[in-house]
Order: structure tokens, then sequence, then C-alpha cells
């Protein structure tokens, strides 16, 4: 057994050190991005549209009607609500992270092409939506 730790644990495969071309900023930036379940759906229902660029009204019409089936209680403007908050906080950040491209004048989105987001999400969908 090797003295190699992951995660505080031994193991039998040998670690790396992270690579100094690691942006742990950018990296925590992502992860922080990705930890709220609202921008993964954003991510889901882009993954979904293939590519095209979305107006956020559509995103935000079908996030609501996910959402209601989850709730109990649904708030009359739960849309709206939803609306404001892709607008003014989720696209925003993801945009930031390079997830999707947010055209604020235009109020569309379309996904980004980083592989990497990418992986997460597609690791993330496997979790939550199988």
């Amino acid at each position: 057994m090797s003295n190699d730790h992951t995660l505080g644990r031994q193991s039998d495969h040998p670690t790396h050190a992270p690579s100094a071309a690691v942006d742990r900023v950018r990296l925590d930036e992502t992860f922080d991005a990705l930890s709220n379940r609202r921008r993964r759906d954003v991510l889901y229902y882009l993954h979904q549209a293939n590519g095209e660029t979305v107006d956020v009204c559509d995103v935000a019409d079908t996030m609501t009607a996910w959402e209601v089936e989850c709730l109990d209680d649904v708030e009359p403007d739960h849309f709206r609500s939803l609306l404001v908050s892709l607008r003014h906080v989720h696209l925003p950040k993801l945009d930031d992270i390079g997830a999707v491209s947010y055209d604020r004048d235009r109020d569309t989105v379309e996904q980004s092409d980083s592989p990497v987001i990418h992986d997460w999400v597609d690791l993330a969908a496997v979790e939550e939506l199988t």
C-alpha cells in the first residue's frame, strides 16, 4: 500500500499534487456556481436545447414547471420571481464562469463550449436526474 493520501485516507493509487497551471480561484468559482440547483437546472435546460440560443423567458417557464412539480405550496408569482433571479443572479454568475453566454440586451442565453463545465454538469445530472 502506498503512503500517498487522498482526502485524508490512504490510497492504493498514487495521487498527484495539483498542477501549477490549475487556477484555484476559477475552480472555486465553478464549484460555487454549480452548487446551486437553479444554476444546474439552467445548464440541464440548455443541454436539451442542443446548442441553440434560447429566450430567458422560455428557460424560466420550463424551470417553473419543474419546480412547481416538486413543490407543495406554489407562490402565485413563482414565474416572475424565478425570472428575476435568473436575470440578476444565476445567468450572470454562469456567464462569469464561462458556462453560458448570456445576452442581457436580447434576453437570450446559450450553452458555452466549455468541456470542463460540461463534464461537471454531466456528473451532476447522473446523480440528480436518474
